[in-house]
């Protein structure tokens, strides 16, 4: 690969806004539960409801914040031969020349639910928006960056023993990439 292809960006297929608006609603939600929950436990007693119910909002907004941060780093990328998946909370590395023995395939999770995560092991999950690492229903072990679940692209690495699910907005970038990567 040569120099300009280096920290190239692939831009991801979805929006990021759909998963932080449910990350608002949920963590609404749960504010509301908990804020009812307290009301009802402690007595109706205004003056102590007041400093929990302040505390209980000032710690939601922290981790509203840091959920929201943590979607808004999401991204993909290559640099220097190998590609670079930013789930977030984490980074994964793995060579180019890794990937290339499967190539990048293009599925739909309807339709390959063998490929579908089943168990969050490490990641965020929200409606709309699935990053970190997972057990698909094959049993193999992913890293996802899931925004779309029509147009997913799958790739393989047997060396790493990994596979990766990915919502890339073009995905024959990366598979050009994987491409040249070979001749090189």
């Amino acid at each position: 690969m040569n120099g300009s292809d280096a920290g190239q960006r692939l831009d991801l297929n979805g929006s990021l806004g759909r998963p932080q608006f449910w990350l608002i609603v949920i963590v609404s939600i749960v504010f509301f539960g908990i804020s009812m929950a307290w009301w009802v436990i402690s007595g109706h007693d205004a003056h102590n409801n007041v400093r929990v119910l302040a505390l209980n909002a000032i710690v939601l907004v922290v981790a509203l914040l840091l959920i929201a941060f943590a979607i808004g780093r999401s991204a993909i990328r290559v640099e220097n031969d190998m590609l670079v998946v930013n789930t977030g909370i984490g980074t994964k590395r793995i060579a180019l020349a890794n990937l290339r023995a499967h190539g990048l395939r293009v599925v739909n999770l309807s339709e390959h639910t063998e490929l579908k995560p089943l168990i969050r092991l490490w990641g965020t999950g929200l409606p709309g928006f699935a990053a970190g690492w997972f057990k698909l229903r094959n049993g193999d072990k992913a890293v996802c960056l899931l925004l779309d679940r029509d147009h997913v692209s799958w790739l393989r690495s047997d060396v790493d023993r990994l596979t990766l699910l990915l919502s890339l907005a073009k995905p024959e970038k990366l598979r050009a990439m994987l491409e040249a990567s070979a001749t090189h």
